[in-house]
C-alpha cells in the first residue's frame, strides 16, 4: 500500500513537471495563440433579448399626512416610525401627529372680532338696500300721481277727444291708458336695479326703456303748438273750455238781442217825442240803455276774441306744459332712483362679499385647529417625511417632536402595501428599447432567489433632471414597474433588480458582448483558427448585457477570443514580432457595459 501511494505520488509529480515544460514552451513560443486568451464557443438557440437595471422598491399609492396650518407649527407628539396602523386604530381614532394650537387660537380669537364687526356691517348694508327700494316705489308712486293729475287737468279742460288729439301730434302719451303702459315701464326699471357693475346695469336699462326713449324723443319741449283749430272741433265730452267759449258765444248774442230791443225801443221814443207823446228825459234815459248795451256787446266780442286769441291758448300750453314736465320729472326720478340704487347695492355686494370672506377664513381657521391633530386615515405602514423625496429633502426636513413644519409639508407618509412597484432609471442607450406593457423579472435582494413577475407601467419621455444636475453627461429615463400580486414581506425601501425583456429571438447565432471589438461603426471578432487569431468583420443584431446576436460573419462551433489581442499581434499571424518602438499602444478591452453603449450607436 505504501508503494502504491509513494508511485502515485511520483507520478504526479512526473505529470505536473511535465505540464509544466509545455506551458513553459507554448508560452515562449511566438505569435499570439488561443492559449493566450480564453474563447467561446459560438452558440446558436434562443436569446433573450433584456435591460437589467437596479432600483427601489416602492409602494404605487402613498398617503401622504400634510400641515394643513398656515403658519409654522411645532411637532408635540408624534408617532414612531414603522407602525403599522390597524383597523382598530382607525376606528378609535389613533392620533399620529399633534401639532402646537397655541397661535392658531389666539388668531381665532382676534379674527371673530373681526368676523362680527363683518356680520353687523352686511345686515345694516341688507337693510339699507330694502329702505332705498322702498323709498324709490314711494317717489315713483307720487311722481306718476302727479302726472296722472296733469293728464287729468288737461282732459277737463279740452275733453278726452281733443286732448289726446292734441297729445298725440305732440308725441305724448294721449290718455291713461297709455299713461299706465307708459308709467309702468317706468316703475319695473325701478324695481329692477343693478346687481354688479354699472355696463351690466347700462345694458339691462337700455334694453327695458327703448320705448321710454322713444317716446321722450318724439317730445319736443321748446316746440310751439297752435291750438286755435282745436277750439272749434266738436266732440261729444267737452271740456271747460267749451264750456267758456258757448259761455261767451251765448253772451254775446243775448247782448246784441238787447241791442237790437234797444234800438227798437229809442227809435220808437224818437218818433214819440217828436210828436211830444213822451217828454225828453224818456227819450233820453232810453238813449243811455242803448249805449249801455251796446257796450255790452262790444264788452262781449273783446272777451270772446281774448279767449279765442290769447286765454285758450295760453291754458291749453300751461296744461301740455305741466304734463310735460310731469311726465320728464317721472323720468328724473327714475333715473335717480337708480343711481341711489346703485349705490345701495354697491354697498350691499361689497358688504356681502366681505362677510363671505370673513366667513370662509373663519371655516378655515377653524378647520386648522381641528387639522391640529391627525388621526389615523388608513391601513398601512408609517413612514416618517415624503417617500417619494430624494434623501437630501428628507434630511433638511427632518420628521422629529419639536421640529418645525410648514404649510403643505408631507410628515408623514402612509404607503399602501397591496400594489408595490419598482422605480429604476433606464440609460438613454436603452431607452429605445423599453416600451410600456413589456413584461419584467424583478428579484429582490431581502429575498434572494425568488423571482417575481411585473410590467412595465409608466416610463417617462424626457430624462430625470435631477440625475444630472452633478453628472451633466448622464441621462436616464425614470421607469416605474408594477410588480403582480401581493407580497407581505416586501417593504419600501428594499433593494430590487428588474430585468425588462424587450425581445425574445427564437434560433440565432450569438457571442458574448465582449468578444466584439467597434472600430468606426464596424463590428470584429477574433476567431481561433489553427492555433492563431484571425479578425473576422461580422453583422450584429439584438443584444443583451451578456449576449449579442451576429447575423452574418460567424457560423455556430466556432470559438471566438472574449480578450480582445493587439491588432499588430493578429495581423502578423504568429511570428512573435513585437510591435515597433513607437506604434500605437494596445487598446485595453472595453468592459461589457461601454461595449454596449458602443453597440447600440447607429
Amino acid at each position: 500500500m505504501k508503494k502504491t501511494k509513494s508511485s502515485k505520488k511520483i507520478a504526479l509529480i512526473i505529470g505536473l513537471g511535465m505540464l509544466a515544460v509545455v506551458v513553459w514552451w507554448r508560452m515562449s513560443s511566438a505569435g499570439p495563440s488561443t492559449e493566450k486568451v480564453p474563447t467561446f464557443i459560438v452558440q446558436r438557440g434562443p436569446l433573450e433579448i433584456n435591460v437589467l437595471q437596479g432600483g427601489e422598491i416602492r409602494a404605487l399609492e402613498n398617503y401622504g399626512v400634510k400641515s394643513e396650518i398656515e403658519i409654522p407649527t411645532k411637532i408635540l407628539n408624534l408617532i414612531p416610525e414603522g407602525y403599522m396602523i390597524t383597523e382598530n386604530d382607525i376606528k378609535d381614532g389613533k392620533v399620529l401627529i399633534e401639532l402646537d394650537s397655541t397661535d392658531l387660537k389666539t388668531k381665532i380669537e382676534t379674527h371673530e372680532i373681526e368676523f362680527q364687526t363683518t356680520v353687523s356691517s352686511y345686515i345694516e348694508a341688507d337693510e339699507n338696500r330694502e329702505i332705498q327700494r322702498s323709498e324709490n316705489q314711494t317717489l315713483v308712486r307720487d311722481t306718476k300721481q302727479v302726472a296722472m293729475f296733469a293728464l287729468m287737468d288737461f282732459e277737463k279742460y279740452l275733453g278726452r277727444e281733443v286732448t289726446a288729439a292734441i297729445l298725440k301730434a305732440a308725441g305724448l302719451p294721449p290718455d291713461v291708458e297709455a299713461f299706465e303702459r307708459y308709467a309702468d315701464v317706468l316703475e319695473t326699471q325701478a324695481n329692477s336695479m343693478p346687481r354688479s357693475e354699472v355696463a351690466v346695469t347700462k345694458r339691462a336699462s337700455s334694453a327695458k326703456d327703448g320705448t321710454v326713449k322713444k317716446t321722450l324723443a318724439a317730445m319736443p319741449a321748446s316746440e310751439i303748438i297752435d291750438f286755435s283749430p282745436y277750439l272749434e272741433q266738436k266732440a261729444q265730452s267737452d271740456g271747460e273750455a267749451q264750456q267758456t267759449l258757448r259761455q261767451l258765444e251765448d253772451d254775446l248774442l243775448l247782448h246784441r238781442s238787447e241791442l237790437a230791443l234797444a234800438k227798437q225801443k229809442v227809435e220808437s221814443t224818437k218818433r214819440l217825442a217828436e210828436k211830444k207823446f213822451v217828454t225828453a228825459a224818456l227819450l233820453e234815459n232810453d238813449q243811455v240803455s242803448f249805449d249801455k248795451v251796446e257796450l255790452s256787446v262790444k264788452t262781449s266780442e273783446t272777451a270772446l276774441a281774448l279767449f279765442k286769441k290769447y286765454e285758450f291758448s295760453k291754458l291749453c300750453a300751461t296744461y301740455l306744459n305741466a304734463y310735460r314736465e310731469a311726465l320728464n320729472k317721472l323720468l328724473r326720478t327714475i333715473r335717480a332712483n337708480r343711481s341711489r340704487m346703485a349705490q345701495a347695492e354697491t354697498k350691499f355686494s361689497t358688504a356681502k362679499r366681505r362677510y363671505e370672506m370673513e366667513l370662509d377664513r373663519r371655516e378655515n381657521l377653524e378647520q386648522q385647529l381641528k387639522a391640529c391633530v391627525i388621526k389615523a386615515p388608513q391601513l398601512g405602514l408609517v413612514a416618517y417625511g415624503d417617500l417619494n423625496a430624494s434623501a437630501a429633502y428628507n434630511y433638511t426636513n427632518t420628521i422629529e417632536e419639536g421640529a418645525t413644519v410648514r404649510l403643505r409639508q408631507t410628515m408623514l407618509t402612509i404607503p399602501d402595501m397591496s400594489q408595490m412597484g419598482v422605480r429604476v432609471n433606464v440609460h438613454e442607450s436603452q431607452i429605445k428599447k423599453v416600451r410600456i406593457g413589456q413584461p419584467v423579472k424583478v428579484r429582490v435582494d431581502a429575498e434572494p432567489g425568488k423571482e417575481l413577475d411585473g410590467r412595465v407601467a409608466e416610463l417617462a419621455v424626457l430624462p430625470d433632471s435631477s440625475s444630472s444636475r452633478y453628472t451633466p453627461n448622464l441621462k436616464v429615463y425614470p421607469c416605474t414597474i408594477h410588480i403582480n400580486g401581493y407580497h407581505p414581506w416586501m417593504k419600501p425601501g428594499m433593494n430590487a433588480k428588474v430585468e425588462i425583456i424587450v425581445n425574445q429571438l427564437a434560433d440565432v447565432i450569438y457571442v458574448p458582448v465582449q468578444s466584439i471589438e467597434v472600430e468606426q461603426d464596424h463590428h470584429f471578432c477574433y476567431i481561433s483558427n489553427n492555433g492563431a487569431l484571425e479578425r473576422r468583420e461580422i453583422s450584429t443584431g439584438l443584444f443583451n448585457d451578456e449576449f449579442i446576436e451576429v447575423r452574418d460573419g460567424l457560423q455556430g462551433g466556432e470559438a471566438v477570443a472574449l480578450a480582445l489581442p493587439k491588432k499588430a499581434e493578429a495581423d502578423m499571424g504568429g511570428q512573435g514580432k513585437a510591435e515597433p518602438e513607437g506604434g500605437a499602444p494596445k487598446a485595453k478591452p472595453a468592459k461589457p457595459k461601454e461595449k454596449a453603449v458602443a453597440l447600440a450607436k447607429p
